[in-house]
């Protein structure tokens, strides 16, 4: 699996399985666990961030929370695009 081709695939048809959906929660988690060290995330196409209700201009992570937020919101009322976008300010990574 990939992160980029499900995400793809849930623009496409706004569904994934229950084990694609933990992939990509386990990428997600990964990258927050790892974000001091990432210094560019790569800008994802304008289509799907448009689709995902994001910025023209976002990274695949961010779209990667946006799918999440949308199929499995969290109970305590988070947002994962919001507590993402709060990490990439704060270590001040690039989008590429």
């Amino acid at each position: 699996m990939e992160l980029t081709e499900l995400i793809k695939d849930y623009v496409a048809t706004e569904l994934l399985s229950s084990i694609e959906l933990d992939f990509l929660e386990g990428e997600l988690w990964e990258t927050t666990q790892h974000i001091a060290e990432i210094n560019t995330v790569i800008q994802a196409p304008k289509n799907i961030s448009k689709k995902l209700g994001l910025d023209e201009k976002t990274c695949w992570q961010l779209c990667c929370a946006a799918v999440l937020d949308s199929s499995r919101p969290l109970k305590n009322g988070q947002n994962r695009v919001d507590d993402f976008k709060k990490l990439i300010n704060r270590y001040k990574i690039t989008l590429i």
